[in-house]
């Protein structure tokens, strides 16, 4: 609309019709905000469906193929892969499915990844007190589904990262809010579909020592649930205590100090797993336990937010910096957290961006034979991990 004034001025004003639209948008904005970015979301993830990894390759379409040969669900007596019974029964279900194998393992790694964003908007909107669909549960639903690291990973690599962290997320969750049987429950999923959910265990005894408030026999939950989600392959004939030997024999899988990860050891780069692999391990134990015996000595509150979600992390941290044998996917959880904290706190954001970095050029060396792991990239990680767990001694002091 076009109003002419007295001094032969002409301005154009927003017409009845248009301001009613924009109004609309403006009181649906969250609404349209969240549909808008899931649908980026999968566009982003479709651009992907062609590509086959190494590992899709290698080993995801032979073991579809094996148990599509054995017959779907009878395969299940038998152990086909490294994966534990439960993503082994996906699979097996997969096999009744139409379609590329392809597609069905990225189809369901892209649904977690869905349920991953969601369940960190929800942990960011929790631990700073704001409601569902505001601001900072959109903001972070948006990074997290976006982030390059989080769409290479279902849609390019055809990995399940996503499903495990996805538990994590929900077990760091409903600990804050004290709701522990739910928090072991998602605990026992998260176990069920990778080892590597045993990262969180430091921070869960911290939180154990502080809170003082849970009791140690809820793990008997997890490992009930962890158990149990091996039901349908005990139906089919295989041993009751597979799920424990298949994680004891991933334990000795790979000897090699650090496998395309920014790991502490690439300082000392190629270094024998023999001499160094034992001493690793206790180093990483041992600053474990330095951390917790801070939280016993009552040198570090989990009763904020920021000081929960940041302690995680710097367990978790610690043990895919010094541990031998990391990959580079291990750090996927460790990049979701630094994300989650930032939200919380601004001065978090180098932190993330570091970690976030780092994962993504070593997706590249994999994915795209872009280069490899370097010297210096274990320097700037640890740099970067004694910068963060300094934060964590000089704000989470008690008064």
């Amino acid at each position: 609309m076009v109003v002419r004034y007295g001094n032969g001025q002409v301005k154009e004003k927003m017409s009845d019709i248009e301001k009613k639209w924009m109004d609309q948008l403006v009181k649906h904005k969250d609404l349209l905000f969240f549909v808008i970015i899931s649908i980026l979301g999968m566009v982003m993830r479709q651009q992907g469906r062609d590509c086959i990894s190494g590992d899709m390759r290698g080993c995801l379409i032979p073991w579809y193929d094996s148990i599509k040969a054995q017959g779907g669900l009878r395969s299940l007596k038998e152990q086909v892969g490294d994966y534990n019974l439960l993503y082994q029964t996906l699979i097996a279900c997969m096999t009744y499915l139409p379609g590329s194998c392809v597609q069905h393992y990225k189809a369901l790694s892209i649904v977690f990844d869905y349920w991953l964003a969601f369940a960190s908007a929800l942990l960011v909107a929790r631990l700073s007190g704001e409601a569902c669909f505001h601001r900072k549960f959109q903001m972070a639903y948006a990074v997290v589904l976006l982030l390059p690291t989080v769409v290479l990973n279902s849609s390019y690599w055809g990995q399940c990262d996503s499903i495990y962290t996805t538990f994590l997320v929900l077990t760091l969750l409903f600990f804050y809010e004290e709701k522990y049987i739910s928090g072991f429950v998602m605990l026992g999923m998260g176990f069920a579909c990778k080892l590597q959910t045993v990262f969180i265990l430091p921070f869960l005894m911290g939180l154990y020592f502080y809170k003082k408030n849970f009791s140690l026999s809820g793990f008997l939950v997890s490992l009930a649930v962890f158990w149990g989600s091996g039901i349908v392959a005990f139906l089919c004939g295989r041993s009751v205590t597979a799920p424990f030997t298949i994680y004891l024999d991933q334990t000795g899988l790979y000897q090699k100090m650090y496998l395309n990860v920014s790991s502490f050891w690439t300082i000392l780069n190629e270094v024998d797993y023999g001499w160094l692999g034992t001493f690793a391990v206790i180093l990483a134990v041992a600053l474990c336990g330095m951390g917790l015996y801070q939280v016993m000595s009552g040198k570090v509150r989990m009763d904020t937010g920021e000081a929960f979600i940041k302690t995680a992390a710097g367990f978790l941290w610690t043990c895919i910096l010094f541990l031998p044998a990391m990959h580079e996917r291990y750090t996927y959880p460790l990049d979701i957290l630094l994300i989650l904290l930032a939200f919380l706190d601004r001065r978090y954001w180098k932190y993330a961006a570091v970690s976030a970095l780092l994962s993504l050029t070593t997706y590249g060396n994999y994915l795209f034979e872009s280069g490899s792991v370097n010297q210096w990239n274990g320097v700037i990680y640890v740099v970067a991990w004694i910068s963060f767990m300094s934060t964590i001694d000089t704000s989470c002091v008690k008064k």
